[in-house]
């Protein structure tokens, strides 16, 4: 990784799904995020959702929640593909289109979808964010 501090929001999310990828977590949410971090997966406060997929539907609060959002997805799944492709900067947001293929351990399907990152941002840093997927797909591959 360049150790040029980023410049742009699209470099401070640029440099955190990087350290992510890396399994370094911690130093990207150390650098990265703010202290009141907060996730979701496809929409919040969606007891269904919740049931077909145990990591959606509800706010993911903080690196500990983040790191319990990671350990569920990729306790599951195995990550064959994950493209972030296009960033773009809104005001304080940054938008992230990309696509993804996963193939559930149990199962041996595949989740295959393109996907939309949302990023709030707040002076230079990660506040949290919403992560927008075909949740049917997700959850098919979840059952035999």
């Amino acid at each position: 990784m360049n150790n040029q501090p980023p410049k742009t929001n699209i470099d401070v999310v640029k440099a955190f799904l990087t350290l992510q990828y890396e399994g370094r977590i911690d130093e990207a949410f150390q650098t990265y995020a703010t202290e009141d971090f907060s996730w979701v997966v496809s929409t919040q406060d969606n007891d269904e959702l919740t049931s077909a997929i145990p990591w959606a539907g509800f706010s993911h609060k903080g690196i500990e929640g983040y790191k319990a959002l990671t350990n569920m997805l990729f306790g599951e799944f195995e990550a064959l593909e994950f493209e972030p492709r296009d960033f773009y900067e809104i005001a304080n947001k940054v938008f992230v289109i990309g696509f993804f293929k996963f193939r559930h351990y149990k199962t041996e399907k595949l989740a295959e979808s393109d996907f939309i990152g949302l990023f709030n941002m707040q002076d230079g840093r990660i506040k949290g964010g919403q992560f927008f997927e075909n949740t049917y797909a997700v959850a098919a591959a979840r059952v035999k």
